[in-house]
This record gives structure tokens, C-alpha cells and sequence, in this order.
């Protein structure tokens, strides 16, 4: 084609842009065609893996963002809920009042529950599409494809039938992401073990116990779920006063020892969320009076918070005289009945 031709062609709207290229496509034809079959092999599989690689890492970022969006909704809670809520003010109906405190820690549990169900999203993506990863591989590199996806069907329903204690753990591991019965941070009681989540899947999940010990609990296992830090917790102080202890002193004492611990502790003053309460005589029998005293604080905070309080209510308890219960243990002698040596004796 000369010059003029190509110039003719350009000229001519739709025609010219596939004009102007075809002098590029034949030279690339005519220089693979002169090449050796290796080469030419070699060529055409550097192209389709390029290709290959960009669509999955254009699937890999359309996925994350759609997976940030989920999260991101999650945590920021559903706007429909907000819309309806000033729909009712509008309407001058009456409506609960908003607690600013459990506001914050219900944003605190969806920014944890968001984290959890990104970090399942995002493994559940890269396992899904490292393996059609590897399966466009195997076809791009000529082997036949669809007698292995064939027995990888037959292969799966036979595992079905065997592991269905497998399929039970991801169902019931959905299920509690969905529900959101626990997440990474909560201290949980499984039944079978308790403590810390440090990781939830849907297969198993990973417990730190207080001693150090690592639980993985499968999730089809899992009959029910103690969360000790759903939103907030509470701290429980029992103590058994003596019978004739002044209960009004005693429940003073200990309310004291709470104000004393906020004021020695800055930690524990941010961790309670409400005035701690002394309801009354929980139980009582011949020698002691139990009183319990309970305060609600931040989650997983509770047992600093105990610890704090016993230190300064010991201590409290000491210079106000106030004395915890002591079994009593009566030992009842007959004088009437001799010592079996002597009854030998006089026998």
C-alpha cells in the first residue's frame, strides 16, 4: 500500500482506523509466520496470560471495592433506619430516647463485626479465584479442562456424602457472621472452651484462652454461645458479711470503695459506664448475709475493674470494721460415753 493509498484510507471515517492499522497487524502476522512454531507458541501464551492476568486483577479490584462496600455499610449502619427514625419525629410520635452511650458502643460492635465478615470476604475471594486462576491456566496451557472439572464434580459429590461435618461447620460459621453472635475481640464461652476470639471462619474458631491455651472449636459444633462482651459487660462482687453486720454500712462501704478505685485509676473511672449498684440481700443462712454489688463497664473491662474495687474495699472494709462471715464449726462431746481403753480395763 502506498502512501497515498493509506492517506486515502484515513480519509475515509470508519474505514480509516482499520486501515491504519492493518500495515502494523501484517508486519506482526508476517513476522510470527516467519518464525518458528516455539516461538509462535511461546507468543500467543505471554499473551493470553497478560490477558489473563489483567481480568483477574480487574476482577480482584471490583471485588475488594464491592467488599468495602458491604463493610463500609456495616459499620456505618443501614441509612433506611436513620430515614424512618426522622420520618417518626416528624410525625410527632413518640419515640424511645437515644442513649449516647449505647449509640457509641453499638458502633464500636459494627465496626468489629465489619472487620470480621471483611477478613472471611476477602479469603473466601482469594480462594474462589486462585482456583479459576488455575483452571484458565491449565486450559491456556493446552491440557483438557473439562474432564478435570468433570471428575472435580463426581470427586465433589462424593465428598459431599462423606463430609457432611464439613458442609455443617460453613453453614452454621454463615449463620453466625449473618447473626453476628460473636467476633474477633469478644470473650466468649463455647461450652467446650472459653476465652478471647482471635479468629472466626467458616469452618472453625480460634479461641486464646486465659492460661494461653489455643482452642479451635469447630463450628458445626458449637451447641450455643456465652458473649461476656456484647456491647458492655458487667462487674459482679459478691461478698458474705457476718449475720450481724449493718448491712447499711456494708453497702456504703462498698459503694465507696467503687468512687475510691474511679478516683485512684483512670482507666477504671473510663471503663464504667453507670453508677454501680447494691440491690439488696442476694441469700443469707445461720452464719453470713450475702450482698452483691454490680456495675456496668466498657466490655472485657470488667474483671480490671473487680480487681481494682476488691483492692480498695479490703481495705475500706479494715478501717470500718466491717468483718466477712466465718463458717462456724460447733464440735459437740458426750461426756457419758468412756473412753473404749478404760472400758477394757474394768471389764
Amino acid at each position: 500500500m502506498t502512501d497515498m493509498g493509506l492517506l486515502s484510507t484515513v480519509a475515509n471515517g470508519d474505514g480509516a482506523a482499520v486501515g491504519a492499522t492493518q500495515p502494523w497487524a501484517a508486519l506482526v502476522e508476517s513476522w510470527l509466520s516467519g518464525a518458528p512454531a516455539w516461538v509462535r507458541d511461546l507468543t500467543s501464551a505471554a499473551i493470553g496470560l497478560i490477558l489473563l492476568l489483567i481480568g483477574a486483577i480487574v476482577v480482584w479490584l471490583v471485588a475488594r471495592m464491592a467488599i468495602r462496600a458491604v463493610t463500609r455499610s456495616i459499620e456505618t449502619g443501614l441509612p433506611f433506619r436513620h430515614k424512618a427514625r426522622k420520618a417518626l419525629e416528624r410525625a410527632r410520635l413518640n419515640l424511645p430516647p437515644v442513649d449516647p452511650q449505647e449509640m457509641i458502643l453499638e458502633s464500636q460492635r459494627r465496626r468489629q463485626r465489619a472487620g470480621t465478615i471483611g477478613t472471611v470476604l476477602n479469603s473466601a475471594l482469594a480462594v474462589v479465584l486462585l482456583a479459576v486462576l488455575v483452571v484458565m491456566l491449565l486450559d491456556l496451557v493446552g491440557l483438557p479442562v473439562a474432564p478435570l472439572l468433570a471428575s472435580a464434580g463426581i470427586v465433589g459429590v462424593a465428598l459431599g456424602f462423606g463430609a457432611q461435618s464439613l458442609v455443617k461447620d460453613l453453614l452454621s460459621g454463615l449463620f453466625m457472621l449473618i447473626e453476628d453472635q460473636y467476633g474477633v475481640g469478644d470473650v466468649v464461652d463455647l461450652g467446650e472452651a472459653t476465652g478471647t476470639v482471635e479468629e472466626v471462619g467458616l469452618r472453625s474458631t480460634r479461641l486464646r484462652a486465659l492460661d494461653g491455651t489455643v482452642w479451635y472449636v469447630p463450628n458445626g459444633e458449637i451447641r450455643r454461645v456465652g458473649n461476656m462482651t456484647r456491647l458492655w459487660s458487667r462487674a459482679l462482687i459478691e461478698v458474705r458479711l457476718g449475720y450481724d453486720t449493718d448491712l447499711d454500712d456494708a453497702r456504703q462501704a462498698m459503694l465507696d470503695a467503687v468512687a475510691a478505685a474511679r478516683a485512684a485509676n483512670e482507666d477504671v473511672d473510663t471503663a464504667i459506664l453507670s453508677d454501680p449498684e447494691v440491690p439488696g440481700i442476694e441469700s443469707f443462712d445461720y452464719y453470713s448475709v450475702a450482698v452483691r454489688l454490680m456495675i456496668q463497664v466498657v466490655p472485657v473491662k470488667q474483671w480490671e475493674v473487680m480487681r481494682h474495687v476488691r483492692l480498695h474495699m479490703r481495705r475500706i472494709f479494715a478501717q470500718r470494721g466491717i468483718h466477712l462471715a466465718v463458717p462456724d464449726q460447733t464440735l459437740f462431746v458426750d461426756r457419758d460415753i468412756k473412753p473404749a481403753a478404760h472400758q477394757d480395763d474394768s471389764a
